[in-house]
C-alpha cells in the first residue's frame, strides 16, 4: 500500500519539498497518445536552448524503433526496462549519481502496475533525502475526456514525493485562438482544480502543430530545434516547425520548470 499522507487533501500533497542536488523528471507513464514523448523531447530541447545540462533514458520499449521514440531524436540514450524492479533501481540510482544534475526518462504507457509495485516499497522521504533527489512527474492531458484521470490517478499514488508539470497538449491546430480554459475542459472541472490547488504544478501548453510538419519533424529524429534548421525538411514546413518551437520555448519559460528544478 502506498504510504499514507499526513495531509487533509485527497491526493496527499502537502505544496512543501527540499530543494535536493539532483532532479529525476520523467513522464507519468499512464493512458498512451496523449503526447507524453513529444512533451519530454519539447522539454529537452528546451533545456539545450538553456544550456542545461542532463542525461536522458527511453524507458519506452514498446515505442523502440519507432519514429516517434524518445530515443530517435536522442540517439544514445539508456534503455532500461522499467517492466522490471531492478532497472527501476538503476534508473532512480542513475539519477542521484550522475554527473549532471538532470535526468530525464520517458516512461512507456500503461506502465502504472509495475512502476507503481516498485514507486509503493522504495519513495519515500527518507529514500529521497539520502539520495539527495527530487522527483518531478509529468502529466499529459489532451482536449478528449478521460485523459486527466490519468494524471489524477498517478498523483494520488505519488503524493508529495514527487512534483508535477501539467502538459495541455492542443492536438489539433487552432485556427482561432482558444483559451486552455476552453479547449481542457475537465481539467478546469472542479476536480481538475482540486488537483491543481493540491499539487501546484508547473503548467504548459504544447501548442498544435500541423500532421505534414509533424511527420517531417519525427522523420528527422531530431529535437525541434535541429529540425527547424534542416535543410532536408522542405522549407515552409521548417517554417511550420520554428514557429511551433519558438511558442513552445516561450510556454516552457512561462511555466517555471526552471526555477522547480534550481537548487
Amino acid at each position: 500500500m502506498a504510504k499514507k499522507s499526513t495531509t487533509d487533501n485527497e491526493f496527499g500533497i502537502d505544496g512543501g519539498s527540499s530543494n535536493p542536488k539532483k532532479t529525476l523528471i520523467f513522464t507519468m507513464g499512464g493512458k498512451g497518445g496523449v503526447g507524453k514523448t513529444l512533451t519530454l523531447t519539447s522539454l529537452a530541447d528546451f533545456l539545450m536552448s538553456k544550456g542545461v545540462s542532463f542525461q536522458a533514458y527511453d524507458c519506452d520499449g514498446e515505442n523502440a524503433g519507432k519514429d516517434s521514440a524518445f530515443s530517435a531524436a536522442l540517439p544514445g540514450v539508456g534503455r532500461p526496462n522499467l517492466r522490471s524492479l531492478s532497472d527501476c533501481d538503476k534508473l532512480l540510482n542513475a539519477a542521484a549519481d550522475g554527473s549532471e544534475s538532470v535526468t530525464l526518462a520517458d516512461l512507456p504507457a500503461n506502465a502504472s502496475g509495475d512502476f507503481m509495485e516498485w514507486w509503493d516499497q522504495v519513495i519515500n522521504p527518507d529514500t529521497l533525502g539520502a539520495l539527495n533527489l527530487r522527483l518531478i512527474g509529468i502529466g499529459v492531458i489532451t482536449p478528449e475526456p478521460g485523459t486527466l484521470a490519468s494524471v489524477i490517478e498517478w498523483a494520488r499514488r505519488m503524493q508529495d514525493n514527487a512534483g508535477y508539470i501539467v502538459a495541455m497538449n492542443q492536438r489539433v491546430d487552432q485556427r482561432v485562438k482558444v483559451e486552455p480554459a476552453s479547449l481542457f475542459v475537465e481539467y478546469h472541472s472542479p476536480a481538475g482544480r482540486s488537483f491543481v490547488n493540491a499539487a501546484k504544478p508547473c503548467e504548459v501548453v504544447i501548442p498544435a502543430l500541423t500532421a505534414g510538419a509533424m511527420t517531417h519533424l519525427l522523420k528527422a529524429h531530431q529535437l525541434p530545434g535541429e529540425a527547424a534548421t534542416n535543410p532536408a525538411i522542405p522549407l515552409l514546413e521548417r517554417a511550420r516547425i520554428r514557429t511551433w518551437r519558438e511558442s513552445l520555448l516561450a510556454n516552457w519559460e512561462a511555466s517555471g520548470v526552471l526555477e522547480a528544478i534550481a537548487d
